[in-house]
C-alpha cells in the first residue's frame, strides 16, 4: 500500500508540474540585456504591437512583473524569462524574437501566442 501511495503521489506531482521553456533568438537576447541596464529579467506581456507587413507580437518588456504569482520563470541566454500562465503558444514554447514595428522601431516579441 505504501508503494502504491507513493507512485500516485510521483504521478501527481509530475502531472501538475509545468515545464516552460523559451526559444530566444541572439539578437532578441542582446536588445533585451542592453536595454535592461543590469537588470537581467524580463516578461512577456499580454501587449501586443503590430510589426510592419502585418501580423501582432506580444511584447517582452525588461523586469520581473510586480506579482510572480501567476507565471512561470524559465533561464535562457543569461536572462531569466517570465512566461504568464494564462497564455499559450504553438507548439507550447514561446519563441522570442525582434521584430520591426510599423513606427519603423524594432522591438522584442513572442509571435506564435495563440489567444
Amino acid at each position: 500500500m505504501k508503494n502504491t501511495m507513493f507512485k500516485l503521489a510521483a504521478f501527481l506531482t509530475g502531472a501538475l508540474a509545468l515545464v516552460v521553456s523559451v526559444n530566444m533568438t541572439q539578437d532578441a537576447a542582446d536588445m533585451l540585456l542592453a536595454r535592461g541596464e543590469g537588470d537581467s529579467s524580463v516578461r512577456i506581456t499580454n501587449a501586443f504591437a503590430c510589426a510592419r507587413g502585418g501580423g501582432s507580437f506580444a511584447v517582452v518588456r525588461n523586469g520581473a512583473p510586480e506579482d510572480a504569482a501567476d507565471y512561470d520563470t524559465v533561464e535562457a541566454m543569461g536572462l531569466t524569462v517570465y512566461v504568464p500562465r494564462v497564455m499559450s503558444f504553438e507548439d507550447e514554447t514561446p519563441r522570442i524574437v525582434t521584430f520591426p514595428r510599423r513606427t519603423g522601431s524594432r522591438d522584442v516579441g513572442v509571435p506564435n501566442v495563440t489567444r
